[in-house]
C-alpha cells in the first residue's frame, strides 16, 4: 500500500528547472514591455495629434467670428507692453495681457471659464487677483496637455512660492500647443530693446513675426504665403514647476519662434526658469538672464521622441521630423516672407 501511494506522488520542480522558467519569464517581459510602451506612446501621440487639431479648429471658429485670428497677446496700449497695469490702477490706462490661448477658451467648450474672465483685467497681476480671476489663471484643462509631457499637468508656481511670496498656491495653467511668434527676437515688436542672449540668433535670420502679435492676429487674407504653408501652433515641453514657459494665461507663456529646429537643445530664453531646467540634459533647457519683460525665445519641442506635432493655418495637423531644414522650419513660419517652400 505504502509503495504504491509513494509511486503516484507527484514530482516537484528542481531548482534548476525553476531558475530556467524565471529567465524565460524575464526574457519574455524584456521582449514585451517596449512593445508595450511603443502601444502606449502610440497611443498618447495619437492624442496629442487629436488635441493639436482641436485647438487649431478652435482659432479657425474664432476667426469666423471675429474676422481674424486672435491676438497674440493684449490689447494694450502703444508700447505698453510689459508695464503689467491692471484695470483700476489710479491714474493709468485700462488694459490686459490676454494672449490667444485664452480667446479660443470659449470654442474648446470652456465656457464656464470663458465668462469669468475680465478681459480689462491684467492676468499677470498675480498679487491682486480677485477670485474669480484666480478660478481662470488657475484652470487646468486636459485637452490642452500633450498626455506625453507629465509636466503639463502642474501648473506654474503650484504649490510653492517660485518668485514672490504673493503667488497663490494654485499657480497657473498651462498649455502645451504654443502659438506661431515667427522668428522675430522676443515677443514684442520692438527689437532695439533686445539683449544679449539674442546677439548669436540674429545673424543670418529673417527677423519676420508669425501669425500671432503684439495687439495682432492676421487675417487669412495677409498669410500671402498660403495658410496650407504656414504654421499655428507646435508644441512646447513646458518644463519645471518654476518655469514660466507654456502658461496658458500670461503673454510670455504660449508662444514659439523658429530660431532653431524642434527639439534643438539650446537653452531657450525666459524670464523665470526652473533650476531643474538649466540641469544638463534637461528635455526643455533654459536660461534666465534678466530680459525685459516679455522678451521671450522658445523652441518647438516634444516628449514624442524624433518629432514635433504641429498645425498648419489651414487646421491641418503635421507630424514634422527633428531633422527639417532650418531654412525650411523658418520659412514656414512666416505668414508673408514669399519663400517658394511646402510644409515637408
Amino acid at each position: 500500500m505504502t509503495a504504491s501511494l509513494t509511486s503516484q506522488r507527484s514530482r516537484g520542480f528542481t531548482l534548476v528547472e525553476l531558475l530556467v522558467v524565471i529567465a524565460i519569464i524575464g526574457v519574455l517581459v524584456a521582449l514585451l514591455l517596449p512593445a508595450v510602451q511603443a502601444a502606449r506612446e502610440a497611443a498618447r501621440r495619437s492624442q496629442c495629434i487629436n488635441n493639436t487639431k482641436q485647438v487649431a479648429l478652435a482659432v479657425h471658429n474664432y476667426a469666423a467670428a471675429h474676422g481674424a485670428l486672435p491676438m497674440g497677446y493684449g490689447l494694450l496700449p502703444e508700447g505698453g507692453y510689459g508695464t503689467g497695469v491692471p484695470e483700476g490702477a489710479p491714474g493709468q490706462t485700462q488694459y490686459a495681457e490676454w494672449p490667444w490661448s485664452t480667446r479660443i477658451l470659449a470654442y474648446l467648450e470652456q465656457n464656464a471659464i470663458t465668462t469669468k474672465i475680465n478681459w480689462k483685467w491684467n492676468p499677470g497681476n498675480a498679487q491682486n487677483f480677485p477670485e474669480v480671476i484666480m478660478s481662470v489663471v488657475s484652470a487646468k484643462i486636459a485637452g490642452l496637455h500633450c498626455p506625453s509631457d507629465d509636466t503639463a499637468k502642474i501648473n506654474f508656481a503650484e504649490n510653492g512660492n517660485c518668485y514672490s511670496s504673493n503667488l497663490f498656491p494654485a499657480g497657473f495653467g498651462r498649455i502645451s500647443y504654443a502659438g506661431n511668434f515667427g522668428n522675430a527676437e522676443g515677443s514684442n515688436p520692438d527689437n532695439s530693446r533686445l539683449e544679449a542672449p539674442f546677439e548669436g540668433v540674429r545673424v543670418g535670420a529673417r527677423r519676420i513675426h508669425g501669425v500671432f502679435g503684439y495687439n495682432h492676429g492676421d487675417k487669412f487674407s495677409q498669410i500671402t504665403d498660403g495658410a496650407s504653408n504656414t504654421l499655428l501652433t507646435s508644441e512646447l515641453i513646458i518644463g519645471g514647476v518654476c518655469t514660466i514657459r507654456g502658461n496658458l494665461t500670461y503673454d510670455e507663456g504660449p508662444v514659439f519662434m523658429q530660431f532653431y529646429r524642434p527639439n534643438d537643445s539650446t537653452p531657450d530664453v525666459v524670464r523665470w526658469c526652473d533650476p531643474q531646467d538649466k540641469a544638463p540634459g534637461a528635455p526643455a533647457p533654459c536660461i534666465d538672464p534678466g530680459l525685459p519683460l516679455n522678451m521671450v525665445l522658445h523652441t518647438s519641442r516634444s516628449m514624442h521622441p524624433g518629432i514635433v506635432v504641429a498645425s498648419t493655418c489651414d487646421g491641418a495637423t503635421h507630424v514634422i521630423n527633428d531633422g527639417i531644414d532650418l531654412a525650411v522650419w523658418r520659412a514656414i513660419g512666416s505668414p508673408r516672407g514669399e519663400e517658394p517652400v511646402s510644409l515637408p
